[in-house]
């Protein structure tokens, strides 16, 4: 009874908040102290690592908790992905939400390519944080100024294009995260999901979930 009445209501707002697309613009955030927080001496270890193999200047500017995220998810594609080099390289983040950790993605994969493009998907984009800023608003001031970068507002089961790689963070899998989270359980579809993403994947193309 619990889960029919919480899905009533998510089917409910997430109408809305596709209808109306509501939010304050130009969203900014304040920017860490970098030097104070490489005082953290693990936070410092890992900076050093990852600044010997990419140019860590792209994390500059960014809050304490995006910095900390950012650095978080490069340290992981370092440790996942094999690096090869390609002409052309595109990946797709599945269930983006603002994209906060983009700037990973976007100085881990342009090592590899000349051109490189990213693409995010997101279902809720215009889910509102309590500020009043959407996902789909706060995901532009994220990928301002990085290059072939697109946050699509979509469902990714209707998603077609194909992909080198596909980075899938924190899927849903049973009925009571994806509720709590807001969403209509109609979109709770791991099995089939998996297998799209599956399907989107270029011949050797690699898939990373985070779960």
């Amino acid at each position: 009874m619990l889960y029919f009445a919480d899905n009533i209501r998510n089917n409910f707002d997430f109408f809305l908040r596709k209808k109306i697309k509501f939010s304050r613009k130009n969203y900014a955030e304040k920017n860490a102290d970098l030097e104070k927080l490489l005082e953290v001496k693990d936070i410092k270890m890992l900076y050093e690592k990852l600044s010997k193999k990419y140019d860590l200047s792209l994390f500059k500017n960014l809050s304490e908790r995006n910095f900390l995220e950012n650095m978080y998810f490069l340290d992981l594609f370092n440790k996942t992905f094999t690096k090869t080099s390609y002409e052309n390289l595109s990946v797709l983040d599945i269930g983006s939400k603002n994209w906060s950790y983009v700037k990973s993605q976007y100085l881990f994969f342009k090592t590899l390519t000349p051109n490189l493009f990213i693409d995010g998907i997101e279902l809720d984009a215009y889910r509102l944080n309590n500020k009043f800023y959407s996902r789909f608003e706060i995901a532009k001031f994220y990928t301002k100024n990085l290059q072939n970068t697109n946050y699509i507002a979509a469902d990714f089961m209707e998603h077609q294009k194909m992909y080198d790689y596909i980075i899938w963070i924190l899927p849903f899998l049973t009925k009571y995260p994806i509720l709590k989270w807001g969403l209509p359980v109609k979109y709770l579809k791991p099995k089939e999901m998996l297998i799209h993403a599956c399907n989107l994947l270029k011949p050797e193309g690699e898939l990373l979930i985070i779960n």
